[in-house]
């Protein structure tokens, strides 16, 4: 999983427990100290959170613990291996321009 998969399954876990006690984002958020945007931004895992907030996150949906709002487990996904045109039929010009692709595709 993409380390973002992370602030996905926290922002859902938020919801969920938000939308338990019948509150709105903004009654949630004014508790914590955030705008109801930001809170929006966190239920849809668009926006990082920072530990003190999922503490009082925590502390404004009533759960027993922040581990009711964090993945239960969590694999990072490894980095991609690298692309290799070594030992393949390409000719020389078709490897240049596979490697010049990388190179381009690299920087965005």
């Amino acid at each position: 999983m993409d380390d973002m998969e992370i602030y996905r399954q926290l922002g859902q876990n938020v919801a969920r427990a938000r939308g338990k006690l019948g509150k709105t984002q903004a009654e949630i958020a004014a508790q914590i100290g955030l705008t109801r945007a930001s809170l929006a931004n966190i239920e849809t895992g668009r926006q990082k959170v920072l530990m003190h907030h999922v503490f009082r996150l925590a502390n404004a949906l009533e759960c027993r613990s922040v581990l009711d709002l964090i993945p239960e487990t969590f694999v990072f996904a490894d980095d991609e291996p690298p692309i290799t045109t070594h030992g393949s039929q390409l000719s020389d010009q078709q490897h240049a321009a596979v490697q010049r692709f990388v190179q381009i595709a690299g920087k965005r």
